[in-house]
């Protein structure tokens, strides 16, 4: 027999239905409450929003937000070196799987391979900071042969799978899109020279601590609700990375485009300046981000869509 689905609101002892229907006895039937079903509908469209922005994103790696504000006061790295560790995280494996630097289409990236990647020129330089992650840990060699040196990441600074439940308890965790940081490191103009230069590129890598989980602003306490996370104006900001002049530290964050769309966008009313982050690049938490953050990076959803060949649907919430 055909099962119904029907408001769960039962009669009382004498038969009487203010709100609701009577549920015969000799009939099957599907109870559902109203406000279940409507819930469920909310999650399962919650669910289709999050795997259509996952589906546009693309793969993506963990940082600890911890390890970020470790690296920003290591005075060990230059910035450019620190820029060069965020975009080498991008390609570390799974950790199931060694976490090991390999390529999408599966191949190990060796030693002999990597000062091509990172794209610097002078060998000195390269050899300089190579050194220096493997002295501190941040890289580790397997060697097979003179020429088949396999690179090991270390997890601390970032790893794909699951993160361990102390990590999302503490809202440790920073999501940053693969592609998209790929992007920004080697962008090229017209001429062929680099776009972003990885020192400031590195603006971009030394605020993904401050970034709110579910609004994208940066905050002074981004674990906290939206209601005492007290988001960082541009002079605050400023002060807390030691510029002289908040126009400076602007300037900076403006620089910083991907393929010419924002990477950085500001709030701002009668008083003050806020700064939110481009979810695309850096987002925090497993669900999708609402539309109304989405809204102000419309045009990059777009041109990740194009890029992957996916038609555009102008009704989907999430990209209103």
């Amino acid at each position: 027999m055909a099962m119904g689905i029907i408001p769960a609101i039962m009669p009382d002892e004498n038969g009487e239905v203010i709100n609701g229907r009577f549920v015969p006895d000799n009939e099957d039937y599907l109870i559902s409450n109203r406000q279940k079903e409507a819930n469920k509908k909310k999650f399962l469209i919650g669910q289709e929003n999050k795997t259509l922005f996952e589906d546009i994103a693309g793969r993506f790696t963990f940082t600890l937000s911890s390890t970020i504000k470790e690296l920003n006061q290591d005075q060990r790295f230059t910035t450019a070196e620190k820029t060069r560790i965020m975009f080498l995280g991008t390609y570390v494996t799974f950790q199931e799987q060694g976490s090991y630097l390999r390529h999408e289409n599966g191949n190990f990236i060796l030693k002999n391979k990597l000062q091509e990647l990172l794209e610097i020129k002078n060998k000195k330089e390269f050899y300089t900071f190579f050194n220096k992650l493997v002295d501190t840990g941040i890289l580790i060699e397997e060697i097979e042969g003179k020429s088949k040196v396999y690179l090991k990441w270390n997890s601390k600074y970032h790893f794909k799978g699951s993160p361990s439940a102390t990590a999302q308890k503490e809202k440790n965790l920073v999501k940053t899109f693969d592609k998209q940081v790929r992007e920004l490191y080697k962008e090229k103009n017209e001429k062929g020279k680099a776009v972003h230069s990885p020192t400031n590129l590195y603006t971009l890598f030394m605020v993904l601590p401050y970034i709110h989980p579910e609004a994208n602003i940066l905050c002074r306490y981004p674990e906290r609700d939206l209601n005492t996370c007290e988001p960082l104006t541009l002079p605050e900001l400023a002060e807390m990375f030691g510029f002289q002049r908040s126009n400076d530290l602007k300037r900076k964050l403006f620089k910083v485009l991907l393929k010419g769309l924002p990477v950085f966008t500001m709030q701002q009313n009668v008083y003050e300046t806020h700064i939110v982050v481009n979810p695309f690049i850096v987002y925090r938490t497993n669900k999708a981000p609402n539309s109304a953050l989405l809204v102000h990076f419309r045009d990059t959803a777009k041109r990740l869509l194009k890029r992957k060949g996916i038609a555009i649907k102008e009704e989907q919430g999430l990209l209103l």
